[in-house]
């Protein structure tokens, strides 16, 4: 058995896959390469993804990647990010040339929204590092589904990928059904293709409300084959305040019988979650499958 391994996170989106990356980064016997989010395999799936999607170089832009690629350089990110959008195969070659250096085991892809995948996607990243002699690693984690929403929406607005009105919940209200919540939401969706395509002993599910807790940092860290760092978990990256309790009880409810499918599959993977995430007491037992 190889013990190189390749590191697929797939978030979910503000649910700590930041941390767990540059958890593993710092790791000895670990190189992540370039960028923290390489943002290469969304782009195939349109909608709320297609901005991902990298336009073509200029060609004193190509010249300036080529140049730098030649002399062992980092190439600027948006250059390395149309490359691998451009040729698939050179993004297996990338990763497989980290793993090539001298004491490196470790390197990984953690990337949010990849929790958008489809098991195909996720099969063909699988097979494609397994002809290389690759072993591919699955790292998942879920947050509170109104909660996560609620600091979408604010990381969103402070970037200004979307206009604040100065009303937070009709803002969230009108933004938990669209199409660019519900990617990033499905839960659900995401746990079954990850049961499709992966083994049980090659996938680390885990929720944000527990990930940095000692028990939790140990769990992530065994499952990653890294020692465990008892301190790590009070310095969660990219941390913001809680939105969610800027949402009112009665919009709370709503988002959650509107999701009910992804708090029916994260109790069967975590039953914990259902104690765990303030959200659920607003759901029956067994919720009715979404329309």
């Amino acid at each position: 058995m190889t013990d190189k391994t390749f590191f697929l996170g797939l978030g979910g989106q503000k649910c700590g896959s930041s941390w767990m990356q540059a958890y593993l980064a710092r790791q000895p016997g670990s190189d992540f390469g370039r960028l923290g989010e390489y943002q290469i395999w969304e782009s195939d799936l349109g909608g709320p993804f297609g901005r991902y999607k990298v336009a073509t170089p200029s060609t004193a832009q190509k010249l300036k990647g080529e140049s730098k690629r030649r002399l062992g350089l980092a190439m600027p990110a948006d250059y390395l990010r149309w490359r691998l959008q451009t040729d698939r195969s050179l993004y297996f070659e990338y990763f497989a040339g980290l793993l090539d250096k001298p004491g490196i085991r470790r390197t990984g892809d953690v990337t949010p929204s990849y929790g958008a995948l489809p098991a195909p996607i996720l099969a063909g990243i699988r097979d494609g590092f397994a002809e290389r002699g690759i072993t591919v690693k699955v790292l998942f984690s879920m947050r509170d589904p109104v909660a996560r929403l609620a600091s979408h929406l604010r990381m969103d607005q402070s970037k200004g990928y979307t206009t604040a009105s100065g009303d937070f919940a009709a803002d969230l209200q009108a933004f938990y059904p669209g199409q660019e919540a519900a990617a990033r939401t499905r839960y659900d969706l995401t746990l079954a293709a990850i049961a499709q395509v992966f083994a049980p002993s090659d996938v680390h599910i885990c929720l944000f409300e527990t990930l940095f807790t000692p028990k939790g940092t140990a769990a992530f860290a065994d499952f990653s084959g890294v020692a465990t760092d008892t301190d790590a978990g009070q310095t969660p990256v990219n941390a913001g305040r809680s939105a969610a309790r800027d949402v009112p009880e009665p919009l709370e409810a709503e988002i959650a019988r509107h999701y009910a499918p992804v708090y029916h599959a994260a109790r069967t993977a975590l039953p914990q979650s259902a104690d765990l995430w303030a959200s659920a007491r607003h759901l029956n037992p067994e919720p009715k499958a979404a329309p």
